[in-house]
This record gives structure tokens, sequence and C-alpha cells, in this order.
């Protein structure tokens, strides 16, 4: 059944009621679902007529349209603006100016606290291989750069879109904008961040699949680890795949078989890779290069294949 205040919409936005009529329908459409839509309904088709040149006589109605559309417009140019200023808050430490600083640093610090609430687990520790080779900005997706770039660049930005919005909402008219009506929009704000974290936790999980199965391994910079220092040896990439020693490397690393139980084995010396996966997955691993353990960046054991080890001894004393 209709809600009977629907009835009285038409008068309310014409203002021919009393004014505790009309105080009391403000109470009601705050409330009430069914008559917010009834309502918006009624400003859409009576701004409808409105731009095709149909004359409405009544002065307060013209206003009311006037206001629903600057503030439909003011609440788009507002979210524009703030996802604009949200992109640039990943460059806002090298602002010298401290208001400036201060607006750009708001979306970004709300973001690395949000998405720290979901991600705070993948953050390497300071005694991590290679903590200063994967640490970059936040810090929550060290195994997938391209990833960490992309969420550090968008959700910053939906940060400060959607506070842009919420501040273009409650500056426009409350006759035609009820202020209770923010809590939808904020409802609806929570589902697309909701979703865009889930979007984020299963690309970036997928990753971390690929990357425990060493599947997908595209790249591989070998490096000589020494005691007190790391020294470049060679990169195998596109440009040298076709050469068949190359290719039975990554293959053989791709065949590494993981191990459980494990003897004692030599993390000072040896050789550290960093293997690249097709996707934009990365990590690196210790070879001990007497036994051909690999010891990975997620701390998990596989045992290289006696030919898989030769192959990367013999290339390791080439590239010295």
């Amino acid at each position: 059944m209709p809600c009977p205040y629907q009835s009285l919409l038409q008068d309310y936005l014409e203002e021919e009621l009393s004014r505790e009529e009309m105080l009391k329908m403000e109470e009601h459409i705050d409330l009430c679902d069914e008559c917010q839509q009834k309502l918006d309904t009624l400003l859409d088709s009576s701004l409808k007529l409105h731009q095709n040149s149909i004359e409405i006589d009544d002065e307060v109605l013209v206003e009311k349209i006037k206001a629903h559309r600057r503030g439909i417009r003011r609440i788009y140019v507002y979210g524009t603006l703030g996802f604009l200023l949200g992109l640039l808050s990943l460059y806002y430490t090298s602002d010298s100016f401290i208001v400036t600083k201060a607006i750009m640093a708001l979306p970004y610090k709300l973001a690395e606290f949000m998405l720290g609430i979901f991600f705070s687990k993948n953050q390497l520790q300071q005694w991590d291989l290679m903590y200063n080779h994967f640490q970059r900005g936040m810090g929550y997706f060290p195994h997938h750069p391209i990833l960490g770039l992309i969420v550090e660049l968008i959700t910053p930005a939906l940060v400060a879109m959607f506070l842009a919005m919420i501040i273009g909402y409650l500056t426009s008219d409350k006759r035609v904008f009820q202020r209770k009506r923010i809590l939808r929009f904020i409802l609806s704000g929570i589902i697309v961040f909701m979703l865009w974290f889930g979007g984020i936790y299963g690309i970036y999980n997928n990753t971390l699949n690929k990357i425990e199965a060493l599947e997908g391994i595209k790249t591989v910079t070998i490096y000589e680890k020494q005691e007190h220092s790391t020294s470049w040896l060679l990169r195998i990439d596109q440009y040298n795949l076709q050469i068949e020693k190359y290719l039975d490397i990554i293959s053989g690393l791709s065949e590494a078989s993981p191990i459980g139980n494990f003897t004692s084995m030599n993390y000072k010396e040896g050789l550290q890779l960093l293997l690249q996966f097709k996707g934009g997955g990365e990590t690196t691993s210790h070879v001990d290069i007497d036994t051909g353990i690999m010891f990975m960046q997620n701390h998990r054991h596989y045992q290289l294949s006696e030919e898989t080890r030769l192959q990367l001894l013999a290339v390791a004393r080439e590239g010295k």
C-alpha cells in the first residue's frame, strides 16, 4: 500500500503546506524511503519538463528544480576534483607548502589506514631477504609491484572522491537533499570499497599462489651472495631465452620440488635469485649451490634437480 504522505509531496515541493505541515513532511521524508524516491521522481520529471522548455509557473517549484540541478552538478564536480586530488596525494611528501601538503596527505593516510586493516600482514620485516628491494610505498603488496602502485594511486583517489562528494551533498540545498539520506550514500561507498578491497585481495592472493607453485617464471636475475656483499651476475629474460641453457634454467626452477624437512643449508653464501612472474609477481630466493636447496621469500624450501644446480653453477662462473 502506497504511503499516504505521497499525496502531499507535490504540495510540499510547491510549499503550499502550512509551516507545521512542511516540518512534519521533512521529518517524514527523512525516514521514508518510498517518499524519498517519489520526491526524486517528481524533481526529475519536473526537471525534464523545464529542460524541454515547457513553462512552469510555480516559482517555488522552479527554484527547487534549479537547486536539485545545482546540487547534482556540485556533487559530481566535487567528486571529480577529489579524485584528481587523490591521484596526486602520492606525492604529498614533496610538497613544501604545509596547507596543500596536509590536504593531500589526508586521503593518502586514510587509504593507508584502511588498507592496513586488511593487508598489513603482507608487509616485509627489515630482516627479510632483499627488504630494500621490495619495500615500496605503503609496502602492502611487496610481491606485486604493479598492483601496489595501482592500489597506492587509486585507493586515495577513491577516498578523496568519497569525502568530496559527501561535502558536495552536505552543502547542497537541504530541501531537496535530505541530510539523513547521506547514510545511504555512505553505505554505498562502503560497498564500493569492500568490492575494491576484495578484488585486490583476489589478485594478490592469486599472485602468491603462483609464486608458491613457481608457475609462470618469465625473468630470473642472478646475484652472487657472499657473507658481506652481493654482486650482480646475469639476467635471464625475453632477450636471451632463445639460448637453450637459459631456458633450461627457468624450466628447472619451475620444476623444483617443495620439501618440508631439510638439512641445514648455507644462507650466508651462494646464489640469490630475483624471480619475476607473468602477471606482475616477483620474489627472491637463496640457493645453496652445494646442496641445490632453494629458500624462497615465502619461507618455503625447494629442492632443485642436480642438472639445474650444475647449470646455475656454470652460469654463475661465466658471469664472474
